[in-house]
């Protein structure tokens, strides 16, 4: 299996002979606005631009993977991430909530079981909830799904998708494999006001303690209301004794792993 960390929550993952391209935000470098609106520095987002090479690595792939969509979510899916599905009628793996929202803007969408495992390409996938933040700042959030995909001879792999940690977050990392994947966000995304929304690098950290295999950090630098630096995670990982499970990888960086318990 690899995983090719684009930008943000964008992945592109080859599992078996499938590349899944999870929660596409394509836009340009500060072409969407802030997320900052009373305090802090307010900058367009997304705040770096996409990497060298993402054409071929997108035009690679066979299914997409929505995470969430809804109330202003563009970095899951913007504008241009709906263009570029739309134009290639790529195959649009989606929760129930959201197929609606997708079929009127012109996707091939494939709605995926909300309760329950669903096969898909010779392969299953399982979905998880979120908790896009607590208190009153979490009512205002579309809190979608994270996902276990599951293929023969591949790596399980857990996207968490933009959820704070939770019981249910360590339930399941606590039962997956040894050899398995887990990629969590860790940016520490906040508004102005109100907790967070999604993991920062203690959660983060603590979900890959308690979990099994290898865990990968992600939603870093890109958004101007995630604080959490790659290189603050680093750090702190290897103080935590976490350096050979907990990789974060720059944007445009490829992982591999196998059953083996290995990953590069």
């Amino acid at each position: 299996m690899k995983i090719t960390q684009i930008r943000n929550a964008t992945l592109l993952v080859e599992i078996a002979n499938h590349r899944v391209l999870v929660d596409p935000m394509l836009a340009p470098q500060g072409a969407l606005p802030s997320l900052k609106y009373l305090v802090g520095q307010r900058r367009r987002n997304p705040v770096v631009a996409l990497p060298e090479g993402v054409d071929a690595l997108l035009d690679s792939a066979t299914h997409a993977l929505i995470t969430h969509c809804q109330k202003g979510h563009f970095d899951h899916l913007d504008r241009a991430g709906k263009r570029w599905l739309r134009e290639r009628q790529l195959p649009v793996l989606c929760m129930p909530e959201d197929e609606d929202y997708l079929r009127t803007r012109g996707l091939a969408v494939q709605v995926l079981n909300a309760h329950e495992s669903t096969e898909v390409a010779g392969g299953r996938i399982t979905p998880v909830p979120c908790l896009h933040g607590r208190g009153w700042v979490g009512k205002l959030m579309a809190h979608g799904h994270g996902y276990i995909l599951e293929w023969p001879g591949e790596p399980t792999l857990y996207l968490a998708g933009d959820t704070v940690l939770t019981d249910e977050v360590c339930r399941v990392m606590a039962a997956l494999p040894v050899d398995s994947v887990s990629v969590l966000p860790a940016g520490g995304a906040a508004m102005d006001f109100g907790s967070e929304l999604i993991m920062d690098a203690d959660q983060a950290l603590r979900a890959a303690t308690g979990g099994c295999g290898h865990v990968v950090l992600n939603h870093l630098e890109a958004l101007d209301h995630c604080p959490t630096r790659r290189s603050d995670l680093r750090l702190e990982a290897r103080r935590r004794g976490l350096q050979d499970r907990v990789q974060v990888p720059e944007d445009g960086a490829c992982l591999r792993f196998d059953l083996q318990g290995h990953g590069r």
